[in-house]
């Protein structure tokens, strides 16, 4: 009998769940007609069931000629706010407050007269947001490997994309500190984020094969995968039950589920049930991270995990 064993922490996280509300809200209060300007979070399934609610996508702003236009949870540049609002457009701006903290503090290392640089992907939604926000004043690394290519300055100030991996910025910071007298390091990494990560190296230690599920283009889902094999477990990333290949967990005794911060709970539970032969165990529950933040600071969670969303057509 195979066992499925759920990460700790897993699915939605605050800054998803407040975008998804957000959206909805906006779409319930408002007769006119709401755009998202790209996906509002990196879920096709999440896309597709706003979609169903009303809550529309274009790829471009100036395509969106009427209505409500809904920013990315991943944040924008300020040009972007600014060239929505020359257009007549209302402008609903869910970007993630960690997101929103990256930015203002990245600005407030240009103001200060440090050389800028920011680990991250490049072409990744909340880094173009930043390089965005300090008007491309900033050098975008992925790692310690092209930091040989900057020419650093005796003062440099470093933020980092919110789903990347803490020990990714430590060596990084660990490496410019070499050579660098003035040095401001700022780990901008969410508490989701690492909430996520550290769950999933406990789940992954004590299973055979892990199953990560998330949108293919979401960057800390695609990160928790390699998460799982750096903990010598063999991971695979999927968007959806349908997904998973029998070749994958045929002689696993115990398998392991994960999912990304925007990853809705129904999408979990179709994975379990797949993978625990159609039920979901009698032990099965879901801990978002965040939760124990915002019981601490709010008296209980927000986060429902996309349950909202589950039932649109």
């Amino acid at each position: 009998m195979r066992k499925v064993i759920v990460a700790k922490a897993a699915g939605f996280c605050y800054g998803v769940q407040r975008a998804v509300d957000m959206a909805l809200e906006a779409r319930r209060s408002s007769d006119g007609k709401i755009t998202s300007l790209g996906p509002i979070v990196h879920n096709n399934q999440v896309a597709s069931k706003l979609l169903a609610e009303g809550v529309e996508a274009a790829s471009d702003l100036g395509s969106i000629r009427e209505g409500s236009v809904i920013l990315s949870a991943h944040g924008v540049p300020p040009s972007t706010v600014k060239q929505a609002q020359s257009q007549g457009l209302r402008v609903l701006n869910v970007t993630c407050p960690f997101v929103t903290r990256v930015h203002r503090t990245a600005c407030q290392l240009i103001d200060q007269g440090y050389q800028l640089l920011l680990l991250g992907e490049a072409n990744h939604t909340e880094v173009r947001g930043i390089v965005g926000a300090v008007n491309g004043n900033v050098t975008v690394i992925g790692g310690v490997e092209e930091l040989k290519s900057v020419r650093l300055s005796r003062k440099v100030g470093i933020v980092t994309q919110t789903t990347q991996k803490a020990e990714d910025f430590a060596a990084v910071v660990a490496e410019i500190s070499k050579t660098v007298f003035d040095l401001r390091a700022f780990n901008t990494i969410c508490n989701a984020t690492d909430e996520l990560q550290q769950a999933a190296i406990e789940m992954a230690k004590q299973v055979e094969v892990a199953i990560v599920v998330g949108g293919k283009q979401s960057a800390n889902t695609a990160r928790l995968r390699l998460i799982c094999e750096e903990a010598g477990t063999p991971a695979y990333h999927v968007e959806t039950a349908a997904e998973i290949e029998d070749s994958w967990i045929a002689e696993a005794n115990t398998v392991g589920v994960t999912a990304g911060a925007s990853t809705p709970d129904w999408l979990i539970e179709e994975v379990v049930k797949r993978l625990n032969y159609g039920q979901l165990p009698s032990d099965f529950k879901i801990h978002h991270p965040d939760e124990s933040t915002m019981t601490k600071f709010f008296g209980s969670t927000a986060n429902k995990g996309g349950k909202e969303l589950a039932l649109a057509a």
